[in-house]
């Protein structure tokens, strides 16, 4: 890559979907937040893996950091046709090949990196219940789609309701065949959980430790006008009797369901709320 940056930041090591990644991610919004627009290269040399379904928070930031301040954001395409084609076969970065070609998947185990506008409730359904309810990962639990699908709109739904944004919801996933798992992330950038929630519940709940709880709470799964509604307190209760990773960004905290862990981890604060689930399909 000839072109001259005046930025540069750098990823290293292994990202996988969890606390530790979702830092490492977060902390490019906290150290260009603010400062003047620049061009800025990616640099991805020293990174060992990321998952793809994070591609979906890293849109995110670069989508709010170009908004926001001006920034603009490049990769150097030897990186990507070397340990990360991913990133094209997903959508994420368009193809630097030739006449604009996009490299075929043909390994059918990328959940296409997708921005939706707030308003696209029918666009949003048929993703999550073709491409990912619908994966070739879940032929062996068919049920899983009418179980799921009326709960993800009901998430799609309260961000359309409480999230106040106007910007695009952000989701992505990946399967893992040799582990069989499939991970799927879904973001919006509103305003997060805690001012909602703290509205809804009338100054009750201060912190964003309690938010989180209280969407999750069962007792609230009726209210359908509640921040958090059915939808997440159901993928809650599924990931848990299941066997599934379930976790929730939002505020500077992330919080996760894997009992082997703590609950709450510290994150460099974001707009919006990010929802990662991570599917055994044993």
């Amino acid at each position: 890559m000839d072109k001259i940056f005046s930025d540069s930041y750098s990823f290293s090591g292994r990202l996988v979907s969890g606390p530790s990644a979702f830092r490492k991610l977060y902390a490019l919004y906290g150290y260009f937040q603010g400062k003047n627009a620049t061009e800025i290269l990616l640099n991805v040399d020293e990174l060992e893996w990321m998952d793809a379904n994070l591609c979906a928070v890293l849109d995110s930031i670069i989508f709010v950091l170009n908004r926001d301040f001006g920034h603009q954001f490049f990769i150097d395409k030897k990186h990507v046709e070397g340990k990360f084609e991913i990133f094209e076969r997903n959508g994420f970065i368009q193809s630097s090949h030739s006449a604009g070609r996009m490299r075929i998947d043909n390994r059918d185990t990328s959940i296409k990196m997708t921005r939706f506008k707030t308003e696209s409730d029918l666009e949003f359904v048929e993703y999550i219940g073709e491409s990912l309810l619908g994966h070739k990962a879940f032929e062996e639990m068919p049920e899983i789609k009418v179980e799921l699908l009326d709960h993800f709109l009901e998430v799609f739904t309260n961000i359309q309701l409480h999230a106040r944004t106007n910007g695009p919801i952000f989701a992505c996933g990946q399967f893992y065949p040799i582990q069989n798992i499939l991970k799927f992330t879904l973001v919006d950038i509103g305003i997060g959980f805690l001012q909602p929630i703290s509205d809804f519940t009338k100054g009750k709940i201060v912190s964003i430790n309690q938010a989180i709880l209280w969407a999750l709470e069962e007792k609230h799964t009726t209210k359908l006008d509640a921040p958090g509604g059915m939808g997440l307190t159901f993928l809650k209760k599924y990931c848990e009797e299941n066997g599934h990773g379930f976790q929730i960004v939002t505020d500077g905290i992330c919080w996760t369901n894997e009992k082997s862990f703590l609950n709450f981890w510290e994150v460099e604060k974001f707009p919006g709320t990010t929802i990662n689930l991570t599917f055994n399909c044993k």
